[in-house]
């Protein structure tokens, strides 16, 4: 999958940015996955094999609201074994903060107050 697929197609859903960069879903220093926009959240779990029974079948279950650390925390379920698993995306970072404050317009409110983190370069998922 290429980081920037269909990256100016004007019948992208509204939760898919179309600037994602080469760091979309690289771990940061602290290991949280750098999401770029909601939809990629959706799409890095899709892609995820259970490490349990090795289906590839996990469906979300619950979302942890974390925005106030820059982080969002998204529960999934295997639906062949049951096997649980969280992921915790970094939405700390400018590409989805720049997105988020495009969506909303007036109604962006920065929740985080620290400093964005950056993809580790030596975790990136994608390779130029």
């Amino acid at each position: 999958m290429d980081a920037r697929h269909d990256s100016r197609n004007l019948n992208n859903p509204f939760d898919y940015n179309p600037n994602r960069t080469i760091e979309l879903f690289a771990l940061t220093p602290d290991e949280y996955i750098i999401a770029q926009d909601v939809a990629c959240q959706h799409e890095y779990i899709d892609a995820q094999f259970c490490s349990n029974c090795d289906y590839q079948a996990l469906r979300i279950v619950a979302q942890i609201n974390r925005a106030y650390q820059g982080l969002n925390e998204l529960v999934a379920i295997c639906t062949h074994c049951r096997e649980r698993y969280s992921f915790i995306f970094d939405i700390s970072n400018k590409v989805y903060q720049s997105w988020l404050r495009e969506q909303l317009g007036e109604h962006y409110m920065q929740q985080f107050e620290g400093t964005p983190r950056k993809a580790d370069p030596n975790q990136l998922y994608f390779r130029s």
